[in-house]
């Protein structure tokens, strides 16, 4: 048989709080952060898919945010330019660009045309030979799309 003393307080179990239907929960974001840029051409692609991820995982939908958080990932030599000069257009009073403007303005100065050069020269080469369909299709839209190109000049190239 236990004794207990008189007066001696019984620990209460504890439980988890409940939280209130408007409180928000911190949690930790599928998409790794993209990581710095340095204008390095060859590592813009993998770059820029990461940032849209990151930005769309985050729900960074604002322009003005979306902007600053890839300008603010932008550092030494032609990125760090780049930012700096976007940053004193705005400092400026200029007005912030749209999404889609801005895109359109990094596509343009960090595609690595060569890449794109080498990718249309191995779709007029590509063959199928002994690929699975499968194995070739998914080849042939890869490279398609590194081209720019629509389906009707793909297959004709």
């Amino acid at each position: 048989m236990s004794r207990t003393q008189v007066g001696t307080p019984v620990p209460m179990a504890r439980t988890a709080p409940v939280l209130a239907p408007t409180e928000v929960v911190n949690h930790k974001s599928m998409v790794l952060e993209p990581g710095w840029f340095n204008g390095d051409r060859k590592t813009f692609k993998d770059w820029w898919r990461a940032i849209k991820l990151y930005l769309r995982a985050n729900k960074i939908i604002d322009t003005d945010e979306k902007i600053i958080a890839v300008l603010g990932r932008f550092q030494e030599e032609t990125a760090g330019a780049f930012a700096q000069q976007k940053l004193n257009k705005l400092d400026g009073g200029d007005d912030t660009p749209s999404w889609d403007a801005f895109e359109a303005e990094l596509q343009l100065v960090y595609n690595d045309k060569m890449k794109e050069a080498d990718a249309e020269w191995y779709i007029e080469t590509f063959t199928q030979g002994k690929k699975h369909i499968a194995d070739f299709l998914i080849e042939f839209i890869a490279l398609a799309s590194k081209v720019q190109t629509d389906d009707q000049h793909a297959i004709f190239c």
